[in-house]
Protein backbone atom coordinates (compact mmCIF):
# COMPACT_ATOMS: atom_id res chain seq x y z
CA UNK A 1 0.00 0.00 0.00
CA UNK A 2 2.83 2.37 0.90
CA UNK A 3 4.52 1.64 -2.12
CA UNK A 4 1.42 2.09 -4.75
CA UNK A 5 0.80 5.77 -2.67
CA UNK A 6 4.79 6.60 -3.30
CA UNK A 7 4.55 5.76 -6.86
CA UNK A 8 1.17 7.18 -7.75
CA UNK A 9 2.37 10.60 -5.91
CA UNK A 10 5.90 10.80 -8.23
CA UNK A 11 2.98 10.25 -11.41
CA UNK A 12 1.00 13.01 -9.97
CA UNK A 13 4.01 15.55 -9.29
CA UNK A 14 5.44 14.19 -12.66
CA UNK A 15 1.91 15.13 -14.51
CA UNK A 16 1.83 18.82 -12.65
CA UNK A 17 5.38 19.43 -13.97
CA UNK A 18 3.82 19.57 -17.03
CA UNK A 19 0.53 20.52 -16.72
CA UNK A 20 -0.45 23.49 -18.71
CA UNK A 21 -3.12 24.56 -15.94
CA UNK A 22 0.56 24.65 -13.59
CA UNK A 23 1.70 27.80 -15.57
CA UNK A 24 -1.77 29.16 -15.74
CA UNK A 25 -2.17 29.51 -11.89
CA UNK A 26 1.28 30.90 -11.32
CA UNK A 27 0.64 33.24 -14.44
CA UNK A 28 -2.86 34.33 -12.71
CA UNK A 29 -0.43 34.76 -9.47
CA UNK A 30 1.93 37.11 -10.68
CA UNK A 31 -1.45 38.96 -11.91
CA UNK A 32 -3.12 39.04 -8.69
CA UNK A 33 0.27 40.74 -7.41
CA UNK A 34 -0.50 44.23 -8.25
CA UNK A 35 -4.14 43.77 -7.33
CA UNK A 36 -5.80 45.19 -4.96
CA UNK A 37 -9.41 46.06 -4.32
CA UNK A 38 -12.79 47.18 -2.08
CA UNK A 39 -15.33 44.54 -2.73
CA UNK A 40 -18.28 42.85 -1.21
CA UNK A 41 -17.51 44.82 2.20
CA UNK A 42 -20.51 45.53 4.77
CA UNK A 43 -19.89 47.34 7.99
CA UNK A 44 -19.74 51.14 9.81
CA UNK A 45 -16.10 52.20 9.13
CA UNK A 46 -14.08 49.83 6.82
CA UNK A 47 -11.48 52.30 7.62
CA UNK A 48 -10.82 50.43 10.64
CA UNK A 49 -9.31 47.06 11.46
CA UNK A 50 -12.94 44.60 12.27
CA UNK A 51 -15.05 47.77 11.53
CA UNK A 52 -16.11 46.26 8.44
CA UNK A 53 -15.64 42.34 6.50
CA UNK A 54 -15.10 41.65 2.74
CA UNK A 55 -12.38 42.14 0.59
CA UNK A 56 -10.61 45.61 1.94
CA UNK A 57 -7.61 46.99 -0.24
CA UNK A 58 -5.45 49.94 0.35
CA UNK A 59 -7.46 51.56 3.33
CA UNK A 60 -4.96 52.62 6.06
CA UNK A 61 -6.01 52.26 10.22
CA UNK A 62 -3.85 55.21 11.64
CA UNK A 63 -4.14 52.87 14.65
CA UNK A 64 -2.21 49.56 13.24
CA UNK A 65 -0.82 50.27 9.61
CA UNK A 66 0.96 46.76 9.76
CA UNK A 67 -2.52 45.28 10.01
CA UNK A 68 -4.23 47.30 7.03
CA UNK A 69 -0.93 46.18 5.06
CA UNK A 70 -1.59 42.89 5.92
CA UNK A 71 -5.47 43.13 5.20
CA UNK A 72 -4.60 45.08 1.63
CA UNK A 73 -2.29 41.96 1.02
CA UNK A 74 -5.70 39.71 1.46
CA UNK A 75 -7.67 41.93 -0.82
CA UNK A 76 -7.23 40.16 -3.84
CA UNK A 77 -8.18 37.12 -2.10
CA UNK A 78 -11.98 37.26 -3.84
CA UNK A 79 -9.92 36.92 -7.49
CA UNK A 80 -8.48 33.08 -5.88
CA UNK A 81 -11.95 31.97 -5.65
CA UNK A 82 -13.12 31.56 -9.41
CA UNK A 83 -9.53 30.92 -9.75
CA UNK A 84 -9.41 27.99 -7.69
CA UNK A 85 -12.56 27.11 -9.11
CA UNK A 86 -12.14 27.00 -12.24
CA UNK A 87 -8.52 25.60 -12.09
CA UNK A 88 -9.79 22.54 -9.81
CA UNK A 89 -12.55 22.08 -12.32
CA UNK A 90 -10.05 22.13 -15.75
CA UNK A 91 -7.17 19.75 -13.60
CA UNK A 92 -9.77 17.52 -12.60
CA UNK A 93 -11.09 16.82 -15.96
CA UNK A 94 -8.27 16.66 -17.57
CA UNK A 95 -6.37 14.27 -14.90
CA UNK A 96 -9.38 12.03 -15.09
CA UNK A 97 -9.92 11.79 -18.96
CA UNK A 98 -6.46 11.55 -19.43
CA UNK A 99 -4.20 7.84 -20.46
CA UNK A 100 -2.23 8.42 -17.27
CA UNK A 101 -5.55 7.94 -15.25
CA UNK A 102 -6.06 4.48 -17.27
CA UNK A 103 -2.93 3.43 -17.13
CA UNK A 104 -2.94 3.76 -13.57
CA UNK A 105 -5.78 2.08 -13.32
CA UNK A 106 -4.45 -0.88 -15.71
CA UNK A 107 -2.01 -1.35 -13.43
CA UNK A 108 -3.91 -1.84 -10.09
CA UNK A 109 -3.65 1.79 -8.61
CA UNK A 110 -6.70 1.87 -6.08
CA UNK A 111 -8.89 4.45 -6.85
CA UNK A 112 -8.24 5.64 -2.84
CA UNK A 113 -4.18 6.38 -4.08
CA UNK A 114 -5.43 7.99 -7.29
CA UNK A 115 -7.61 10.61 -5.57
CA UNK A 116 -5.60 11.16 -2.43
CA UNK A 117 -2.36 11.89 -4.66
CA UNK A 118 -4.30 13.79 -6.50
CA UNK A 119 -5.71 16.39 -4.29
CA UNK A 120 -2.47 16.69 -2.73
CA UNK A 121 -0.65 17.48 -5.08
CA UNK A 122 -2.70 19.76 -6.52
CA UNK A 123 -4.04 21.25 -3.05
CA UNK A 124 -0.49 21.28 -1.93
CA UNK A 125 0.11 23.71 -5.41
CA UNK A 126 -2.86 26.20 -4.57
CA UNK A 127 -1.81 26.93 -0.94
CA UNK A 128 1.52 27.23 -1.88
CA UNK A 129 0.99 29.47 -4.45
CA UNK A 130 -1.18 31.48 -2.75
CA UNK A 131 1.38 31.97 0.02
CA UNK A 132 3.93 33.22 -2.16
CA UNK A 133 2.18 35.83 -3.95
CA UNK A 134 0.41 37.32 -0.99
CA UNK A 135 3.67 37.04 1.01
CA UNK A 136 5.24 39.19 -1.88
CA UNK A 137 2.80 41.92 -1.79
CA UNK A 138 2.50 42.24 1.70
CA UNK A 139 6.61 42.72 1.89
CA UNK A 140 5.87 45.05 -1.14
CA UNK A 141 3.20 46.78 0.75
CA UNK A 142 5.40 47.30 4.08
CA UNK A 143 7.92 48.85 1.24
CA UNK A 144 5.31 50.98 -0.68
CA UNK A 145 4.32 52.22 2.66
CA UNK A 146 7.37 52.38 4.92
CA UNK A 147 6.30 50.36 7.85
CA UNK A 148 8.90 48.95 9.94
CA UNK A 149 8.48 45.38 10.28
CA UNK A 150 7.42 44.14 13.41
CA UNK A 151 7.74 39.86 14.56
CA UNK A 152 4.39 40.44 15.91
CA UNK A 153 2.85 41.65 13.28
CA UNK A 154 4.32 38.94 10.42
CA UNK A 155 3.15 36.70 12.63
CA UNK A 156 -0.54 37.60 12.21
CA UNK A 157 -0.43 38.40 8.49
CA UNK A 158 1.34 33.94 8.50
CA UNK A 159 -1.54 33.03 11.00
CA UNK A 160 -4.01 34.40 8.67
CA UNK A 161 -2.58 33.44 5.74
CA UNK A 162 -2.01 30.17 6.38
CA UNK A 163 -6.00 29.75 7.50
CA UNK A 164 -7.10 31.04 3.66
CA UNK A 165 -4.89 29.07 2.29
CA UNK A 166 -6.34 25.84 4.36
CA UNK A 167 -9.68 27.52 2.80
CA UNK A 168 -8.58 27.67 -0.51
CA UNK A 169 -7.78 24.06 -0.36
CA UNK A 170 -11.04 23.01 0.93
CA UNK A 171 -12.37 24.70 -1.82
CA UNK A 172 -10.11 22.99 -4.47
CA UNK A 173 -11.19 19.28 -3.14
CA UNK A 174 -14.77 20.62 -2.54
CA UNK A 175 -14.78 21.44 -6.41
CA UNK A 176 -12.68 18.35 -7.32
CA UNK A 177 -15.26 16.20 -5.57
CA UNK A 178 -18.26 17.92 -7.12
CA UNK A 179 -16.76 17.25 -11.08
CA UNK A 180 -16.84 13.84 -10.34
CA UNK A 181 -20.34 13.78 -9.45
CA UNK A 182 -21.34 15.86 -12.69
CA UNK A 183 -18.63 15.03 -14.67
CA UNK A 184 -19.13 18.19 -16.55
CA UNK A 185 -17.35 21.04 -16.89
CA UNK A 186 -20.00 23.62 -17.39
CA UNK A 187 -21.84 22.26 -14.56
CA UNK A 188 -19.48 21.97 -12.07
CA UNK A 189 -17.66 25.52 -13.09
CA UNK A 190 -20.81 27.14 -13.16
CA UNK A 191 -22.57 25.69 -9.81
CA UNK A 192 -19.28 26.21 -7.65
CA UNK A 193 -18.85 30.07 -8.60
CA UNK A 194 -22.92 31.03 -8.35
CA UNK A 195 -22.60 29.59 -4.75
CA UNK A 196 -19.55 31.28 -3.75
CA UNK A 197 -21.03 34.74 -5.47
CA UNK A 198 -24.31 34.52 -3.85
CA UNK A 199 -23.25 33.87 -0.46
CA UNK A 200 -20.42 37.10 -1.35
CA UNK A 201 -23.73 38.94 -2.16
CA UNK A 202 -25.71 37.34 1.09
CA UNK A 203 -23.90 37.41 3.57
CA UNK A 204 -23.22 41.55 3.52
CA UNK A 205 -26.32 41.66 3.64
CA UNK A 206 -27.17 40.13 6.05
CA UNK A 207 -24.44 41.72 8.23
CA UNK A 208 -24.73 43.12 11.97
CA UNK A 209 -28.30 41.04 12.21
CA UNK A 210 -27.20 38.62 14.48
CA UNK A 211 -25.65 35.24 14.49
CA UNK A 212 -25.31 34.71 10.27
CA UNK A 213 -27.12 31.85 8.63
CA UNK A 214 -25.95 28.14 9.19
CA UNK A 215 -25.88 27.92 4.98
CA UNK A 216 -23.43 30.98 4.92
CA UNK A 217 -21.38 28.78 7.62
CA UNK A 218 -21.23 26.12 5.24
CA UNK A 219 -19.53 28.15 2.43
CA UNK A 220 -15.45 28.60 2.99
CA UNK A 221 -16.89 32.13 1.49
CA UNK A 222 -18.43 33.12 4.40
CA UNK A 223 -14.95 32.50 6.26
CA UNK A 224 -12.84 34.54 3.63
CA UNK A 225 -14.48 37.24 4.25
CA UNK A 226 -13.97 37.31 8.14
CA UNK A 227 -10.16 36.68 7.59
CA UNK A 228 -9.54 38.82 4.61
CA UNK A 229 -10.56 41.75 6.34
CA UNK A 230 -9.22 40.86 9.92
CA UNK A 231 -12.62 40.34 11.49
CA UNK A 232 -11.74 37.84 13.75
CA UNK A 233 -15.10 38.15 15.93
CA UNK A 234 -16.89 35.05 14.58
CA UNK A 235 -14.27 33.10 12.99
CA UNK A 236 -11.49 31.64 15.44
CA UNK A 237 -8.94 29.53 14.23
CA UNK A 238 -10.55 26.05 15.52
CA UNK A 239 -13.34 26.83 14.00
CA UNK A 240 -11.40 27.25 10.52
CA UNK A 241 -9.21 24.43 11.00
CA UNK A 242 -12.37 22.03 11.10
CA UNK A 243 -14.72 23.37 8.82
CA UNK A 244 -11.27 23.39 6.42
CA UNK A 245 -10.36 19.82 7.75
CA UNK A 246 -14.11 18.61 7.47
CA UNK A 247 -14.74 19.20 4.09
CA UNK A 248 -11.59 17.82 2.43
CA UNK A 249 -12.76 14.74 4.45
CA UNK A 250 -16.21 14.74 2.63
CA UNK A 251 -14.94 15.53 -0.51
CA UNK A 252 -12.15 13.26 -0.29
CA UNK A 253 -15.20 10.36 0.26
CA UNK A 254 -17.89 12.32 -1.97
CA UNK A 255 -15.16 11.68 -5.04
CA UNK A 256 -14.60 7.94 -4.21
CA UNK A 257 -17.98 6.97 -3.78
CA UNK A 258 -18.84 8.81 -7.02
CA UNK A 259 -15.75 6.77 -8.83
CA UNK A 260 -17.27 3.68 -7.26
CA UNK A 261 -20.40 3.97 -8.56
CA UNK A 262 -19.55 4.84 -11.73
CA UNK A 263 -17.06 2.06 -11.64
CA UNK A 264 -19.90 -0.47 -11.16
CA UNK A 265 -22.13 1.07 -13.94
CA UNK A 266 -19.60 0.24 -16.08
Amino acid sequence: MKREFISAFRSEVWLLARHPATALMIALAAVLYVVAVLIMVAGDDPYTLGGAIGFIGNLVDAGDVLGSVARTSFASTVVWIPVTILYAVYATSRDFESVAYAVSRSRGVSQAAIVITKLLVNCTLVGAVYLLSTTALYLTKMAQWDVGASCSGFAQFVSIALMIALLLISMYAATFALYLLTRSVVASSVVAIAVSTFVMVWFPSTYGSGQPSLLLMLSPVYYLMNLCSLSMQNVGVIQVLLYAGGTVLVSVGVALVSLFVRTAVR
